[in-house]
């Protein structure tokens, strides 16, 4: 095979796209909000952003010929033999048992979503290898708890309350050394046909929740989150974002970054949608939960 010398001129394809991609991100992020517009500035971003994140996926797969890895599972469960990995300073376990979804989650995502135990082989074929969860024991609103797993420098970590939890977005990532109330996380390598807890998107009557985010009425779609531990921030050829975009709209303490669902009913599980950490997936859907679609406020 004969390789060429040839200095490349100008950019690729896919450089702009992902350049586009970043751009839109980061635009989205700064829209100003000015005389009583913030709700309708937060519809406008957070549809923005999912479009970008979308847009980001598409990217990393081409380029990268796999999904992103060392996504968040929105689930709490007990690590199985737990290991801090100094190299990564991190921890691994090799299972994640009695899962249930995160307490910091949003009500009107955690009514979209039932954690159930399924076979990851999809995930595994797409190039997912591993993905996050929290220790249980960080996920009660005890004022002091020690996790089974270690902080940053391998020692014993203690969190506070997740209702109280410095920087939620953090949650699913390794602990602080000590005591501290932001990471509780680890990750789990994937084996295929040895089942773990998903956090799966509740598919409603007839499939329709799977048909409002572009799924199939059959689709088994699971929900991961989309933190700054991701292989999509800054560990692939283009994707290189400083931090996960997150909502601002969100609760001071709750779970505000994006989500993507994904469809593991086919190999290999493939991207359907992108949803705001409320599990919308449109400005209309957004604009009605907070009552600008029809000038009053619903109770969710």
């Amino acid at each position: 095979m004969i390789y060429s010398r040839k200095k490349q001129v100008g950019f690729t394809l896919l450089e702009v796209l992902m350049v586009v991609a970043m751009l839109a991100i980061v635009g989205g992020a700064i829209i100003t909000s000015y005389g009583g517009l913030e709700d309708k500035a937060a519809t406008g971003t957070s549809a923005h952003t999912m479009n970008a994140i979308k847009n980001s996926f598409v990217v990393y797969q081409t380029t990268e010929s796999a999904l992103p890895n060392n996504l968040e599972s929105l689930i709490a469960a007990t690590p199985t033999s737990p290991t801090f990995v100094a190299g990564e300073t991190d921890n691994a376990a090799t299972d994640a048992t009695g899962g249930v979804l995160a307490a910091h989650l949003s009500h009107s995502l955690e009514d979209k979503l039932t954690v159930v135990e399924l076979d990851p082989e999809p995930l595994l074929d797409a190039g997912i290898t591993r993905i996050r969860y929290m220790d249980l024991k960080g996920n009660t609103t005890a004022a002091d708890s020690e996790l089974d797993i270690k902080g940053a420098d391998g020692g014993a970590a203690d969190v506070g309350s997740i209702a109280l939890i410095d920087i939620p977005g953090h949650a699913f990532e390794v602990p602080q050394s000590g005591e501290g109330n932001r990471g509780r996380g680890y990750y789990v390598n994937l084996v295929a046909e040895t089942a773990v807890p998903f956090a799966v998107w509740n598919a409603g009557d007839n499939g329709y929740n799977n048909i409002l985010v572009g799924g199939n009425t059959s689709s088994v779609l699971v929900a991961l989150g989309i933190g700054d531990a991701s292989s999509l921030i800054g560990d692939a050829t283009f994707t290189n974002l400083g931090d996960a975009p997150y909502h601002g709209g969100m609760g001071r303490a709750e779970y505000n970054h994006f989500v993507a669902l994904i469809d593991i009913s086919v190999e290999p599980a493939r991207l359907v949608s992108i949803v705001c950490p409320r599990g919308h997936c449109n400005v209309e859907e957004y604009s009605e939960f907070r009552g600008q679609a029809s000038g009053h406020d619903h109770d969710h």
